[in-house]
């Protein structure tokens, strides 16, 4: 015989919803640069908000072994254990117990903080040969808004499935090990249940900021010394989407970002011995379609400073699955010398789910 796991017998069988949970690396990655790459100006897209659900992301652009950047995840990495851990608090819209008034913090997207390494091997005008530059880079979230009432209604969606699991009598007779190993062997049922609600809800609005560190030896030796690339910058989306009430798989969505930067760039020689550093700030807008696993988009930033420049890419971007997606940028990059500023790039990402990306409904 089987009977439906409902929530009040969790309850009574004291997991405090633990075998209702929602794993996080199931929903579709979507970062499609680092911090890292975006300073050392090697990726595809340089206007971008990624939502990070994995614990660690590989970058890596199309000359294979010469440009590779890790990106990680703090929250997945660090206090597993915490009973506070919950999908409504990840992503920030809670209901009050009392008035049932829906709650939004703005600040949950301190949760998706990251940190980027990079290495590439970079052309330099003046060099000869190629330089390795290695970098750094956080890239936070600071303000977000989403539709409180789409999240609430999904949320529900998502916790009427799993209640609707059906769980044998005897594994319930067993007590709270045996429903959670039962949980656990019946993952792929869980997943195709959570489906539908794992469609990708953008906020409406939303704030990131970026900084890096970027620096490569003169000589491509440890003796000849050292230059460095500082950049710190905002990025801004306001998302609209497309097809609202319908029963696609995906939800389609219209994206406008928008871009400030600061820049001081050592990585300027004529010579191996003569570096020198240039100051920039950049702005700039980028405009993108969404429609499921396709991705184009258009973005201009405009370069002032010691040497005025501008970069002006057309972006497209493909999903291959929930861990792996690839990108391309095509146009002009920034470059003082327009006969050697054009731009074909392609990367591909890959999110690994290490960790604990689960929390609880």
């Amino acid at each position: 015989m089987r009977t439906k796991l409902a929530l009040s017998i969790v309850c009574a069988f004291g997991l405090t919803l633990q075998a209702q949970q929602v794993d996080l690396s199931e929903f579709t990655l979507a970062n499609a640069s680092t911090p890292a790459f975006v300073l050392v100006e090697e990726t595809p897209t340089a206007i971008y908000t990624p939502e990070n659900l994995k614990a660690l992301a590989i970058h890596a652009l199309d000359n294979f072994g010469k440009s590779l950047s890790v990106e990680a995840t703090p929250y997945f990495l660090i206090n597993q254990e915490r009973k506070d851990r919950t999908y409504q608090k990840y992503i920030g819209v809670t209901q009050d117990e009392e008035t049932k008034k829906l709650k939004q913090n703005p600040f949950s997207g301190l949760n998706t903080t990251t940190i980027s390494f990079a290495y590439v091997d970079k052309e330099f005008s003046g060099l000869a040969d190629e330089r390795k530059t290695y970098s750094i880079g956080v890239r936070t979230t600071l303000l977000r808004f989403y539709n409180k009432e789409k999240v609430h209604a999904n949320t529900i969606g998502m916790a009427t499935a799993l209640s609707n699991i059906t769980v044998p009598v005897e594994v319930l007779t067993q007590g709270p090990e045996a429903i959670q190993a039962y949980y656990n062997d019946n993952q792929e049922e869980i997943n195709a249940l959570l489906e539908p609600y794992q469609k990708v809800i953008k906020p409406q609005f939303r704030l990131d900021a970026a900084i890096g560190y970027s620096t490569l030896f003169k000589e491509n030796s440890i003796s000849s010394g050292t230059v460095k690339r500082f950049g710190s910058w905002l990025t801004s989306e306001t998302s609209i989407i497309l097809n609202e009430g319908s029963d696609a798989k995906t939800n389609n969505y219209f994206n406008l970002l928008l871009t400030a930067r600061y820049i001081e760039d050592g990585f300027n020689t004529t010579s191996p011995e003569d570096f020198f550093t240039n100051y920039y700030r950049d702005f700039g807008g980028k405009l993108e379609f969404e429609f499921g696993k396709l991705g184009v988009g258009y973005e201009y930033i405009s370069r002032k400073g010691t040497i005025d420049s501008e970069r002006s890419v057309g972006n497209i971007r493909f999903t291959i699955n929930k861990d792996i997606s690839i990108t391309g940028g095509f146009g002009k990059d920034f470059s003082v010398n327009e006969d050697d500023n054009l731009v074909t790039l392609f990367g591909i990402h890959w999110g690994i789910n290490t960790g604990n990306s689960k929390v609880k409904l």
